[in-house]
């Protein structure tokens, strides 16, 4: 179990049963840093995904918290995110991001290149409103928390 330990800036990676296994991160804006990371997902060759928060991006790891990757700034265009709080990672190992303050879903593949995003910001259908949170089914329908609808 990975937990996103948002106000220490780290994430902290437990056994099943609940003992304590390993953390990494500090904070700041570099590589394997966080400011304030939210959402946590593993793959299934268990490379954990961060959505790092107010440094608007995602950061990829291995499983024993060696920084692998990174993507995204702040922004609205395909790719960037304005406070990205959620992540979730399918099968096939493509990364969903809640993007929440741009009201949209962003998916990528595995490494990182922007595949297709859907969501504008309101109440109507396919429409979001501060979304903070994503799981995806193994069917592959993705399912979205959204928070201010």
């Amino acid at each position: 179990m990975y937990v996103a330990d948002t106000h220490n800036s780290r994430i902290q990676k437990f056994s099943s049963s609940g003992g304590f296994l390993a953390k990494w991160g500090t904070q700041g804006s570099g590589d394997g840093q966080f400011q304030n990371p939210y959402g946590v997902a593993v793959d299934g060759s268990g490379n954990v995904y961060v959505a790092e928060t107010y440094n608007n991006r995602i950061l990829k790891f291995s499983s024993s918290g060696v920084f692998l990757a990174k993507w995204g700034t702040l922004g609205s265009d395909d790719g960037q995110f304005h406070r990205p709080d959620g992540v979730a990672v399918d099968r096939p190992g493509n990364v969903y991001v809640v993007d929440s303050r741009n009201h949209r879903i962003q998916k990528f593949s595995p490494s990182g290149t922007f595949l297709t995003k859907w969501g504008t910001r309101g109440s109507g259908a396919g429409q979001f409103n501060y979304p903070s949170g994503v799981a995806v089914a193994s069917d592959g329908s993705a399912y979205v928390e959204d928070s201010w609808n």
